[in-house]
Parts: C-alpha cells; structure tokens; sequence
C-alpha cells in the first residue's frame, strides 16, 4: 500500500489535468443530487446515502486540489473523462485505506501502557471519522441561521466587506435555486448531444446578472457576495499540501469563469461558507475580535432559548439564570434553564470549535479543543444541575426577576451546545468526556446549534423531547453513530430503546434519510412527506395520542411520569391500550359500568392500570388509588401508575405510587378477601381457571400471574 502522502501527491497530478473540472462536475451531479416526482419521500434521496458514492469533504479535496494550479475548462475527450473518473475513484479508495491502516493501529495499540486501549482515544486515529464523518448540518440552516449569528455584527460587515448577511442569504438561496434548475435541464438534454460534447459543468454555472434578477436585489449587493466567497485569480491554495493542511476550497466555493460568470459546483459549500466565514473575517480584525467572539456566544445562548420556548413555551424557559446561597454571593449561571414538571434542563452554550491544527491528529490539541468546547461546558452544567437540589438556592434571571423552583427536580438534564460543526462530535463525546451522572442528574448530552434545531422541529411537544432526552442518557452509549441526526433519526423510525442484548449498536447514516427528507420539505416548503413514518405518525388520532395531548396540559409530576412511561411502551401494547380504551368507550355509552386493564412491566418494576368508566372526581380518583395499591404489592413493585379516562377517552386522573416493597399485614388480609370474592363470584361460583383471566385486573391468564403468589411471612 502507498502511504497516504503518495496517493495525496498522485491525486494532485490528476486533478490538475486539462479538463479535470468536467470530472467534478460528474461526481457532484451524481452523489448530491436527487430527484422526485410529485412528492419528495425518503426513498428518493437513498442513493445520497451510498457508500459508494463520494462524500462533500472528498468532492472539496478534489477541487482543492485542482485550484492548486490554472483551472483548465477545456472538454476533455470521452474515453479520457472515462478515464478520470475511474482513476480519482480508486486513488480515493486508497487515501481512506491508508488514513487507516489496520497494521499501523494494531501495532500502536499493541504499544500502548493503557490496559484497554482504545484507537478513538488516537488523534491519528480520528482523523478518519473526522474526514468522513457525515455533515451535521442541513445546507438550509448553514444558510437561514447565517443571518442571525450576525445579526449584531451588521454594521462591521457592511463597513469591512460591503456585505448585506441578508442578502447573502438569498444569494444562496438564488443561487442554488438557479444549479437545480440548470442542472436537470442539462441532464435532460444530455443524450441529445454528440458523445464528445457531453458535460454536466454548464449545469453549475450562474451570472451575478441572472443572479440579481433572479433574487430581485441589486446587482452591486449580489456581487459584493458573490466576490467575497469567489476564487481570488491568483489564489493558488498553495499550503493545501497534504490532506490535513487548510484548502481554501472550503472559504472559496465559487470558481470565476469571466468578469460576470461563476461555476458553484457545491451548493453546500456557500451555504456553510456563508455561516463560518464571516467570524473569520471579523476575528481577523484585532480590534473586534472580542466583540465578535462574544457576538457568537451570545447567538448560540439565545438561539437554544428560542428553539427550546417552541416546545415549552416561554413560562418555562430562562434564560441567563444565576444560582444564589445568600445575597450577592453567585454560585453558578446556567445559560438557559427549562422547567417542566419534576424535570429540569440546564443547558450550557460554547462558541469554541474544532481548531485546524487539531485536526491534523495532534493527541494533545484535540483533547485542548474539547475541554474548552465541550467538557467545560459539561463541567458547569453538572455543577449547576447539583446546585438545583439544594433547597437553600435562589434563582434570579433578567433584571433580578425570580425563577421560582417549587421542588427539587427529580431528573435534570445536562446539555451542552456547540455553535458551528464540531468534526466527529459523537466520536469525540465518547472516548474524551468524563461525567459522572447519579440519579438524579443523567448523563449529559452534548451536541450543536444544528441538530438542537432538528430535534425540537421534530419533537415539537414537552413529553416527547424529554422522552428523548431520558431515553438519550440511559441508552445513548449503547448507539455508535456519526452524528446526532442519525440516532434522532433512528428513534423517530423505533423508538430509542435497544434489544438488552445489543451491548453496542452501530447505526449506519441512511436512518437520516427520512429525518432528512422531512426537514427538506418542511424548511424548503416543497412538497412531500413532513413527518417521518414512525413513532410520530403510527398513532396519530388514537386515544393513546389523545392521552399524551391531555397529560402534557397537566404540571403535576405524576402526570409528567406517567407521560414518559406511556412513550416507552411498544408498538403493540400501544394497539392493546387503544384497543381497551375503545371498547370501554362504547361500553360505558351502553351503560356498562366501569373498566379496567393493566399493563404489568416487570423488566422496570412498575406497572400501569387504566380505568375507563362513568366515575367522577374524587370517588374516581380513590377506586383507582385503591386498586393500584392492591396490584402494586401483590407486583412487590417498586411503582405504579393508574390512569383514569372520562366517558369519552381523555384523562381524568393520574396517579404515581412509588416506594420499596415490604411486607404489610393488612395489604394481605385486604388482597386475600378480595381473591376469595373474586374466585367465588367468578363464573357462577366455580374456581377459577389456570387459563381463564386472573383476578387481579392484570389482563394476564391465572396461571401466569397470581396462582403461585404465597404470603411473605411463609417465604
């Protein structure tokens, strides 16, 4: 095998063939364009999820690679454009062989003092899933949030670099509108041409003119951005020698063909430009480097604020919370605090990022960069989620308004959100950071601006993000995944609770797909599926999904527990549930009297029973309490809810009972009695059966459930 310095140097000297730019133009039509007809679904952006197919970080090693040298339009003859594509694909092939070569990471682990090493905890090692690893961002976020992360440093933009951030936006948004629409009418008419002049590269040509009128802003201002993000002429990318060094392909997306013509051969290349070049730009000013530094701090702050309100409301959400013993004296500030029920999330917000220098695999500057933009983060997070126990704190936000904590929450959720793409972010989370989560603060999340937006787009209600976020802590670990989108993706598809036996799973990228598709057609507003066929859309008008609408209007916690117990339950205990509920419905509309089911859970110790029936208020809520009670110790369970359903399925009560089981007298003597006047009165006074229904309520056949039950005193 090469080394990688080889294959790097000998991909250089093809790309920087006459016409090489025709080849680029092939793979970015093929690997980053999709088509559909009608409706966009997730089956037609499968191929986008290839292994075959190259990824973005490759495409722009290639163009990087060509600006290396004068970039040579010329149309190369077929059988030699055959021949270009062939080649880069297998030189390709071998850079990701020899980035990781098994032999050199045997012989380094073999080498190392740790007792268990692990290659992850290698920077030279990470530098592969740091290369490959997938995008954590939508294209239409890099370009939608650009605004915004801006929005205070408008005035330094336009005096600096004559730049509207606004019109940027549309810039990206015309600009690619105009490559969709070039594209597929170029490979439309593709066959009409003869053989030697057949290239997809016109297909990604644009003019600031067309440009202008398309978007219908000024030509000046269109050009102004088009400049600022296009190939200087004599720009050479001379430090782009080796695959770790900087290549301005990603600062230049845009390639000069004449005075007024450009070719963009990557839509999403301007669009994450336009988000991260501009800090550069400030940050390069001495003078406002630090106003541009805490600009970015506070956008990444108040956008988890914003996106977090959307789900539960501004009531409770807080944001700039600090943590007070006595007066005067601060012991800790979260960035934004959420309040729901006994449920809390701290969240931290970083505007620190991956460095360049650490993605050349330095072992030490990799672990720098995350301790500043990670595990600090994580660090005041848990600091201040201990804090939250403390009955003795006060909370003060905004102008010394009080933050009223009415009890100690039972779980708070510490988060940490980065403001840019952080490389191989989950990767890094796994093998750097230290936690030490107990049971009342969980394991922290740490993720980015980009999939926080994504994942409160999708789970747009209070129960189901905290669901995610329990389920995240207690399972994440088990799941091996690129990015955050995958896993999200994974659990609006399954529900995220892994097969106890999977001690690790690894989830390939195309469980983006669907998840990907959805935002498409919702922040693009083409048509297609908006939600991803799973757990959202399964149980969509049943009155298990009427139950949950009614329990996130409630705010006491057993209520909120109850919710999160509900959203554990699989597919098929959810059919039973509706099933009951409707039943008991029409039941009840017949004068029926009231019903009951119970859904035993033993693997968590807990267990459900449901009432359905005419009885009201207090009278309701203490049959329920009393049968619970009952089948709580008859489970030696350390809970049990009960849930009460009005005539027409929505929630009346919600009870919680928790506790460790212990013998109680009376509890026997009250379950004995009830079991001898359930088996008397039980099909005209014969003895109940080992496979008739048992009589406890449980919904399970007697021989299964209670036949062998003994006292506690005999045990």
């Amino acid at each position: 095998m090469h080394s990688e310095q080889k294959i790097f140097n000998n991909l250089e000297n093809l790309c920087r063939s006459t016409g090489f730019i025709h080849a680029i133009a092939h793979f970015c039509f093929r690997d980053q364009f999709f088509d559909y007809d009608g409706n966009l679904q997730a089956s037609d952006m499968t191929h986008l999820f290839s292994e075959s197919r190259l990824i973005r970080t490759e495409i722009t090693t290639l163009i990087g690679l060509m600006m290396r040298g004068p970039i040579d339009l010329s149309l190369p003859e077929p059988e030699v454009l055959s021949d270009y594509v062939e080649q880069c694909e297998a030189l390709l092939l071998e850079m990701h062989k020899a980035m990781f070569n098994q032999g050199e990471l045997a012989t380094i682990l073999q080498n190392s003092k740790e007792p268990k090493p692990d290659s992850l905890t290698f920077g030279k090692f990470l530098r592969e899933p740091i290369f490959y690893g997938g995008e954590s961002a939508y294209s239409f976020q890099y370009r939608d949030f650009a605004p915004r992360k801006y929005a205070a440093d408008v005035d330094w933009l336009l005096q600096h670099r004559s730049i509207d951030i606004e019109v940027g936006r549309e810039v990206c948004r015309g600009v690619c509108d105009i490559s969709n629409e070039r594209a597929l009418e170029v490979y439309q008419n593709i066959n009409d041409k003869p053989i030697k002049e057949r290239s997809m590269l016109s297909g990604f040509e644009f003019s600031c003119k067309e440009l202008s009128a398309r978007i219908n802003q000024p030509i000046d201002c269109v050009r102004a951005i088009v400049e600022a993000f296009a190939l200087p002429e004599n720009e050479r990318n001379a430090g782009f020698t080796s695959l770790q060094e900087f290549n301005v392909a990603y600062t230049y997306p845009f390639i000069r063909k004449s005075t007024d013509e450009f070719i963009m051969l990557q839509q999403y290349g301007i669009a994450e430009a336009l988000y991260d070049s501009p800090f550069y730009w400030m940050y390069a000013d001495k003078s406002y480097r630090e106003t541009a530094s805490r600009h970015r701090g506070e956008f990444t702050e108040a956008f988890a604020a914003d996106r977090l309100r959307q789900v539960f409301g501004s009531d409770k959400v807080f944001q700039n919370v600090q943590i007070e013993k006595s007066k005067g004296v601060i012991l800790g500030e979260i960035d934004v605090l959420v309040l729901f029920g006994n449920r809390a999330i701290a969240l931290q917000a970083k505007s620190k990022k991956l460095t360049h220098a650490a993605r050349k695999g330095n072992d030490l500057l990799l672990q720098k960069d995350f301790k500043a933009a990670v595990q600090d983060a994580v660090d005041q997070a848990f600091t201040c989620a201990d804090l939250l126990g403390d009955p003795s704190i006060r909370l003060f936000h905004k102008n010394r308004e009080t933050v009223h904590l009415i009890d100690s929450p039972r779980v708070i959720f510490p988060v940490a959100v980065v403001a840019d793409h952080y490389p191989a972010l989950a990767y890094q989370v796994r093998q750097f950071l230290q936690a030490k989560p107990n049971e009342q603060i969980v394991a922290p999340l740490v993720l980015d601006v980009f999939a926080l937006d994504t994942i409160t787009e999708m789970l747009d209600s209070p129960l189901r993000l905290i669901s995610y976020l329990s389920l995240r802590a207690r399972f994440g670990n088990k799941m091996l995944m690129s990015h955050e989108h995958v896993l999200l993706g994974y659990h609006l598809k399954n529900n995220l609770w892994p097969s106890p036996d999977d001690d690790l799973v690894k989830l390939h990228d195309n469980f983006s797909s669907a998840l990907e598709a959805a935002m498409i057609v919702r922040r693009e507003g083409i048509p297609g599926v908006g939600t991803p066929e799973g757990i959202l859309t399964r149980m969509e008008n049943t009155y298990f999904a009427q139950v949950i609408s009614d329990i996130e209007n409630e705010t006491n916690s057993a209520a909120i527990e109850l919710g999160l117990l509900l959203l554990t339950l699989s597919e098929d205990t959810v059919q039973k549930f509706n099933l009951f509920v409707n039943q008991s419905v029409k039941s009840i509309k017949a004068n029926e009297g009231v019903r009951h089911m119970t859904i035993n859970i033993s693997s968590e110790s807990t267990g459900l029973t449901v009432h359905c029936g005419g009885l009201v208020g207090s009278e309701a809520q203490a049959r329920l309490s009393r049968h619970c009670t009952k089948l709580k110790y008859m489970k030696r369970a350390s809970s049990w809810f009960g849930l009460n359903l009005r005539r027409d399925g929505s929630l009346q009560v919600a009870i919680e009972l928790t506790g460790n089981w212990k013998f109680d007298d009376r509890m026997e003597k009250i379950i004995k009695k009830t079991a001898l006047k359930d088996q008397a009165g039980h099909a005209h006074g014969r003895k109940i059966g080992r496979n008739e229904l048992c009589y406890c309520g449980s919904g399970r056949k007697y021989k299964h459930c209670c036949i062998n039950r003994r006292n506690s005193s005999n045990d």
